[in-house]
């Protein structure tokens, strides 16, 4: 049986087909193919806290930074599918913008003055959280609904019924997407404590998925993060378990709840939480030292070390056992529970990730970055943006403009078209009031 050829391998040259290149083969093709794309690699060293390009690594006197470059091009090389998804995600985080605005519009705004309070967005995040608990959902449904929230409705200026009302629509359309859920609206109306009809429910879905003119698909955090523990994994120690899945959206679910967490690349979130989970595991097991991330923008190491830092912060605060359904991280606790309750291995206990998560913040490089506070990060990312892709923003920029030309020029052919079809309407009266008029005319000289 002949082997389908992907879409991917359409694309790249013929020579990067053949199943029998070598090593030193293998570097210079998958490195053709990342500049093509404009793709950068970085390697992490879990042991120093540094972050170099691939390139610095390979061409190194270091053995152990060679092999781990030439690990991670032959896992690349020979496993397509990592490819096409790479370049999927990839592609659709540089042409989304979300994060851009949400964190322009997160840096400009008073955020104690807005209508919609940020204690209430993280109350509707933990709730959501909890349906998805309850319907045995995927990780990935909370966090697609999220980002669509920041991007069209967080401080904004809508009221709190009106967002919880827009966050469930957010919600049900993330979760028809990633798990064809066929939950009735009926059953969602319960889960708001009656609050909204289902037909209010439903009329909400048919808006908010107007306004996103179908096109739903964003850039996750956890689909990152799944090709990093992919490609991080070799024959003597794989990342992608369970157990490590379920520590690493505990941390993404924390990331969720902060207003903060739209305002950056999925990404940089993503190589954030894989610094957090080789880190715990560090003490643990006995792991390689060397990890590899793949994005399109040049994080600094200080970046994902900071971002890092704010997130074993919180985890650190978090109580030992749940039990307060307000607390904002009620149902994420109740989630990492779940999965590590039938775990043999009592090294994933929430005790032990607060343990370390504390010991983690009082490191001095994490310490000083944390220090600086969140709206610096925020601002290093903006720059980061700014300068990679000032082409994109002015683009944007444009469409915007663009936009409002339209739509003002759609209001004045609406104003036009009801003039002429005022002045139809009068012209049909008179012609029969003229008939009328002969009518009678003509009657009356009978």
């Amino acid at each position: 049986m002949q082997r389908t050829v992907t879409s991917l391998e359409q694309c790249m040259p013929s020579c990067t087909i053949e199943r029998s290149l070598t090593k030193d083969q293998i570097i210079p093709t998958i490195s053709s193919w990342l500049t093509k794309h404009c793709t950068k690699i970085a390697v992490f060293s879990i042991s120093n806290n540094l972050l170099f390009s691939w390139r610095d690594a390979y061409y190194s006197n270091n053995i152990s930074h060679i092999d781990h470059v030439i690990q991670v091009f032959t896992s690349l090389y020979r496993e397509f599918y990592l490819l096409d998804h790479l370049t999927n995600i990839l592609i659709s985080e540089y042409h989304s913008l979300y994060t851009y605005n949400y964190a322009v519009l997160w840096c400009n705004t008073d955020l104690t003055k807005r209508e919609v309070r940020l204690s209430w967005r993280c109350s509707i995040v933990n709730w959501l959280i909890g349906i998805q608990r309850k319907n045995n959902m995927k990780p990935e449904v909370t966090q697609h609904a999220v980002r669509l929230i920041d991007a069209i409705d967080t401080l904004k200026g809508r009221n709190e019924r009106t967002y919880q009302l827009r966050a469930m629509a957010f919600f049900i359309l993330s979760a028809k997407f990633h798990n064809r859920s066929r939950i009735r609206l009926e059953e969602f109306s319960r889960y708001a404590a009656n609050a909204f009809e289902p037909r209010e429910i439903g009329d909400c879905m048919r808006t908010v998925n107007n306004e996103l003119n179908f096109e739903v698909q964003l850039p996750l955090v956890f689909d990152f993060l799944e090709l990093y523990l992919e490609l991080n994994s070799n024959e003597t120690f794989q990342l992608n378990t369970s157990k490590i899945r379920a520590l690493a959206i505990l941390f993404i679910h924390v990331v969720c709840i902060q207003s903060w967490s739209s305002c950056f690349n999925a990404s940089l979130v993503a190589g954030s939480v894989l610094i957090l989970c080789l880190k715990f595991l560090q003490d643990k097991k006995s792991i390689p030292q060397l990890c590899s991330i793949v994005w399109l923008f040049d994080h600094s190491i200080e970046l994902m070390l900071g971002l890092a830092g704010y997130i074993a912060l919180i985890v650190s605060d978090m109580p030992s056992i749940p039990r307060d359904r307000s607390n904002y991280y009620f149902y994420a606790h109740k989630m990492y529970n779940d999965e590590c309750r039938h775990k043999i291995d009592d090294d994933f206990k929430f005790d032990h990730v607060k343990t370390f998560s504390r010991i983690f913040v009082q490191t001095s490089d994490i310490n000083r970055q944390i220090s600086c506070g969140m709206r610096s990060l925020v601002f290093n990312q903006l720059c980061i943006l700014e300068n990679t892709y000032p082409s994109l923003l002015c683009m944007n920029v444009n469409q915007n403009r663009s936009d409002d030309i339209k739509d003002k020029c759609r209001s004045m052919q609406f104003t036009i078209r009801v003039v002429l079809a005022a002045k139809r309407f009068a012209k049909r009266i008179l012609e029969k009031r003229k008939t009328m008029q002969q009518l009678k005319a003509t009657s009356l000289i009978e």
